[in-house]
């Protein structure tokens, strides 16, 4: 699988600010024995969950606006982002050297190895217990292809997942995907077509979405994203409006078969 450029070369904004809504709080599941925080937000008497996959920088400030403002569209949510990264995201140092970014994902964000599917998992349990019924999952560029991973297993819990500015994204990568998905890409990334095309194929009772931002670059939602700049602003306020549609959309389809 091959990275988005874009991935390698673009560091984190470190001028983004924002008073986070929600709060951190430990999983009630260990992962490999250890304890991992989330961090929790949206409406918390809402019964459709999202469970949130970070990109590579980890939490930042305009990827936590991004989740607090996704929680809150289309009626509410009951958004978890746990901690995929334990010690914190990638070194900027290795931007710049695609052989050091993808030796980071490969150690600390295989899926596998890493243990996202039981990250995922012990998310969605605590959300269960806190009264939702549905459950959606969204990444951003690495964090989608986590997304995909987790949706192609058997008895996913999931009712759909995608995001915004998806890395490693293919036919391939999606071939086993057992859910609709949303992929928001930007100018940076591959055409997400012939993916879309493929999974409606598949007859999922709501089709999967695509649109492409090509005035946006790769990460704008997430840690490479600086919503102080209006355009950047306004194309994340729309990504996040897709998003919440697209997910009330598949939980209320679902919803209709319980």
């Amino acid at each position: 699988m091959s990275l988005v450029s874009a991935c390698c070369n673009t560091p984190a904004v470190d001028n983004a600010h924002w008073h986070n809504k929600g709060e951190h709080v430990t999983l009630s599941t260990e992962i490999a024995g250890k304890p991992r925080k989330t961090y929790l937000t949206g409406p918390k008497d809402s019964k459709r969950g999202i469970v949130a996959i970070y990109d590579i920088f980890s939490y930042h400030p305009t990827t936590y606006q991004f989740f607090d403002r996704l929680a809150e569209s289309h009626g509410g949510f009951q958004l978890s982002a746990p901690e995929f990264f334990p010690e914190g995201g990638i070194n900027p140092e290795y931007l710049g050297d695609s052989t050091k970014v993808m030796g980071w994902i490969g150690q600390h964000g295989d899926y596998h190895k890493n243990h996202i599917l039981e990250v995922t998992l012990a998310a969605v349990e605590d959300l269960r217990k806190a009264g939702c019924t549905s459950f959606s999952l969204v990444g951003q560029c690495w964090g989608v292809l986590m997304a995909a991973k987790v949706v192609s297993e058997e008895g996913t819990p999931f009712v759909s997942a995608g995001g915004p500015h998806p890395s490693f994204i293919s036919l391939e990568t999606t071939k086993d995907v057992k859910t609709p998905m949303i992929l928001l890409a930007s100018k940076d990334e591959a055409d997400m077509i012939p993916v879309i095309e493929r999974l409606n194929i598949k007859g999922f009772p709501v089709e999967s979405f695509h649109q492409r931002f090509d005035n946006m670059h790769h990460g704008w939602t997430g840690g490479r994203g600086d919503w102080n700049v209006p355009e950047q602003f306004k194309a994340g306020l729309e990504a996040v409006d897709l998003l919440g549609a697209f997910y009330a959309k598949v939980a209320a389809a679902n919803d209709s078969k319980l």
